[in-house]
């Protein structure tokens, strides 16, 4: 791995360990703002398909792994809190 691969990994995990920071905020602001929850649903479904293609498109041309990115999904989910 050279200079450049390792400033781009820093760089990609310190953008991955802001989405759930960035998710609060657009609920906070889902909240505030009153959305509605159709449209919401119909972009949500948008969304899943358009980040569905890319993934695959990812991996077809080997950018990716599928491991990899089950790795990078798994980091940026939010850890789950010991209540009890």
């Amino acid at each position: 791995m050279d200079l450049v691969d390792l400033l781009w990994n820093i760089s990609q995990d310190s953008r991955i360990s802001d989405v759930p920071d960035q998710v609060d905020r657009l609920q906070t602001e889902r909240d505030v703002r009153g959305y509605d929850v159709r449209e919401l649903a119909a972009e949500n479904v948008e969304l899943k398909l358009r980040i569905g293609l890319l993934v695959r498109l990812l991996i077809g041309k080997g950018v990716i792994t599928a491991a990899e990115y089950a790795s990078l999904l798994a980091g940026a989910r939010p850890k789950p809190t010991d209540v009890g």
